[in-house]
């Protein structure tokens, strides 16, 4: 493919448009998630209007440049580096730019676009669907503006140096595609800000649906944890006023586990830490591992209580003895029924966490979250089960500071690494120092905005073509009547419309048009008969004076004669004719004897009357179509005659030169007459003998000057054969 040669114009405007779409680009337009509009590719599509698809690659290379350097990814120098150039190739044959776009981005530009982003974009493969989208409707919004900036800015249409149409367009078709991109544009725009409002408005809703959640959650939390304190507190001090008999602790134990199901086990201790009564039963039927765990004066919850008097709570542990449960251990003091000063033992209760399973159930069911419950030092308390955490392990995770634009908490869990982010959380801190946070995966609202902006795309791809349907139905009610009246008044015939041209559905301006033209006919008829009798006139009185101006210039004034210039080009083709038949050709200088002597006795007057009578025995004599006689300068005259006789010429001369002789010449104002001679020099030669005139001349002028010098009134002529050329 040839690439035309630069045009320093095309170049530094393409160049300008370049720089100024780099800046533009470094600050692109977010609008949900990694979705970012760019407007500076307006400028690329304009320079692929204006000067076609090389000085468009070169604006796109400089506006991708912007892009490199915000997102970091080189493959924007390949996707709209082949729209640049598409773009540009449509332009050359007259294809709209938004069509082309459209047609670009449909057939090559998506599929390309999702190739690229499976090889080379750091994004989940349910994300590149949306982005990919988004790009081809980003597209169509800058192709818009750059065609309606181009359209509507003189300066840039009359451009010196673009691409003119191959063929004028019709105004239905500029008139469709003007309304298609009005349109569009406007569609896209509604489009886009109402699903930018309406992801807006969804973020908001799961923003408070989160807080919600977590603040629920949380105070669930906290209650179950102050009401199985309170049942701790109430049942140690409910024992103490009631204990009768080391026998009636088993039976208050059971009763009181019974009534409180969410502890996983209850003991109650006597002051050395020795259990007095257990429940369930069933997890100590076995001996050896209740004689090995009879004691638990080892415990905080057996220490704190019982030496420091007062209700305590543990940390989360794993239990020992009893299970491998995540377990909060909540014991009590009780005290001898007369001195409540003096403790007896205590009671304890392994709280059960998994109640945080049943309001995750609860809540699953609801919406898609999950729950996950950390104590003070930052270890997993509780996880839902699709979060696949450990229990009791540290819980890791990074809060998302990536590219995605987004009003929402964003936190990474099982890849803390990753650019994209994985769940939206809420966080809330319980009174004793635990953190809930509520997450939920961030792909449904990504989802969401793929369908949104799919079925954004699907509409805006039906209301195009209704677009250009009904704007093209629009175009001919004002194009069909106009054509029809071009057509009526392109000939003005002598004879009058007949039959009524337009119908009722034509427009009123129209319609009023046609009725001017109509009543206005037979006057430019009329108008245009009167001109061209005008212009007949006029071109007669040109052509006249046409002869007389070629006249003026090719004849001498006084003479009549043609003149040196005349015979000089006319001798070119004298000699191309004398070539093609091999004729010969004489040139012949005649010089009138005495003539300065004439001018100074008889006035300049009289030299000018036997100047006209010489040349009227010129003309007399050498009568001839092609014999050229011409006035070479004062008394100087130049013959050229083709097809001449070397046998003969001599003698046709000497005619000439007595002829001259012979008649008698009247002094203007004067009685007097004169007689002229005439001294010739001459030479004869076949056509080929020299393109140079003046060569001929040469030996004409040599020849006269030795007439002159052996006494004037006579002929020398030089015959240049074949043999004296060589």
């Amino acid at each position: 493919m040839k690439v035309p040669l630069a045009n320093p114009n095309n170049l530094m405007f393409s160049l300008l448009l370049g720089v100024v779409a780099l800046i533009i680009n470094c600050y692109p337009i977010p609008f949900f998630a990694n979705v970012q509009f760019i407007l500076g590719n307006t400028l690329t599509v304009i320079s692929s209007i204006l000067f076609g698809p090389w000085y468009a690659l070169l604006t796109s290379i400089l506006a991708s440049t912007g892009l490199v350097i915000v997102w970091d990814s080189f493959h924007v120098y390949i996707i709209f580096g082949l729209e640049a150039l598409f773009l540009g190739f449509c332009r050359r044959r007259d294809i709209y730019a938004l069509y082309g776009s459209v047609i670009f981005w449909l057939v090559f530009g998506m599929p390309a676009f999702y190739l690229l982003g499976n090889l080379f974009f750091d994004l989940p493969n349910n994300h590149l669907p949306f982005v990919t989208l988004k790009q081809a409707i980003n597209s169509m919004i800058y192709t818009s503006i750059a065609s309606l900036l181009v359209l509507s800015i003189p300066k840039l249409w009359r451009f010196k140096g673009r691409i003119k149409d191959k063929q004028r367009r019709s105004l239905s078709k500029q008139v469709t595609y003007f309304i298609t991109l009005m349109i569009t544009l406007s569609l896209l725009l509604s489009a886009l800000l109402f699903n930018f409002y309406f992801l807006e408005r969804q973020q908001q809703l799961v923003k408070v649906n989160q807080n919600e959640t977590v603040r629920h959650i949380a105070y669930a939390g906290e209650t179950y944890l102050e009401n199985h304190i309170k049942v701790i507190e109430n049942a140690a001090y409910l024992f103490t006023i009631t204990n009768d008999s080391p026998t009636s602790s088993q039976a208050f134990l059971s009763n009181l586990h019974r009534n409180y199901p969410s502890f996983i086990s209850m003991l109650m201790t006597n002051e050395k830490g020795n259990f007095i009564a257990l429940s369930p039963l069933s997890k100590f039927q076995n001996p050896d591992e209740f004689k090995l765990n009879n004691n638990v004066k080892d415990r905080d919850y057996f220490i704190e209580s019982f030496y420091n008097l007062r209700v305590y709570v543990s940390s989360v542990f794993v239990g020992r003895g009893f299970g491998n449960d995540a377990i909060v251990a909540m014991s009590a003091p009780y005290f001898d029924k007369t001195d409540h000063t003096k403790a007896l033992g205590i009671i304890e209760g392994s709280l059960d966490l998994n109640y945080f399973d049943k309001i995750d159930y609860d809540f699953e069911g609801m919406r898609n979250q999950s729950i996950v419950l950390t104590d003070e030092k930052n270890n997993i308390i509780y996880a839902s089960n699709q979060l696949n955490l450990k229990v009791m392990t540290p819980f890791h995770y990074a809060l998302y500071k990536g590219r995605y634009q987004t009003t929402l908490d964003l936190i990474n869990i099982n890849n803390t690494d990753s650019s994209t982010p994985e769940y939206i959380y809420a966080k809330s801190e319980l009174s004793n120092g635990w953190k809930l946070y509520i997450v939920e995966p961030f792909t449904p609202l990504l989802k969401i905005a793929e369908n949104q902006m799919l079925n954004s795309f699907a509409m805006l791809l039906v209301a195009l073509l209704l677009t250009f349907y009904i704007s093209n139905k629009i175009s001919q009610l004002l194009s069909i009547p106009l054509e029809m009246i071009a057509n009526q008044f392109s000939q003005l015939a002598q004879s009058s419309t007949k039959h009524q041209l337009l119908d009722d559905n034509a427009p009123r301006e129209v319609y009023s048009l046609y009725e001017t033209l109509l009543a206005s006919k037979q006057q430019l008829i009329d108008h245009q008969l009167e001109l061209e009798n005008i212009v007949a006139i006029r071109t007669e009185e040109l052509e006249t004076a046409n002869t007389k101006l070629k006249e003026l210039v090719d004849r001498d004034p006084l003479t009549a004669l043609y003149n040196r210039r005349y015979a000089e080009h006319k001798f070119i083709e004298t000699r191309e004719f004398c070539l093609r038949s091999e004729q010969a050709i004489t040139v012949a200088v005649v010089d009138l004897d005495f003539f300065k002597a004439i001018n100074d006795t008889y006035g300049h007057l009289a030299g000018d009357e036997c100047l006209r009578q010489v040349a009227s025995v010129l003309k007399q004599h050498f009568k001839r179509d092609i014999d050229i006689i011409s006035r070479y300068g004062g008394e100087e005259f130049m013959l050229i005659l083709p097809m001449s006789n070397a046998l003969n010429i001599e003698h046709h001369l000497n005619e000439f030169r007595l002829k001259l002789n012979q008649i008698l010449i009247s002094i203007p104002n004067g009685s007097q007459q004169l007689t002229l001679t005439c001294s010739i020099g001459a030479i004869i030669a076949n056509a080929n003998y020299h393109h140079d005139l003046d060569r001929w001349i040469k030996i004409a002028d040599d020849n006269l000057y030795q007439a002159k010098a052996q006494g004037r009134n006579r002929t020398i002529l030089t015959i240049i054969s074949p043999e004296t050329e060589s």
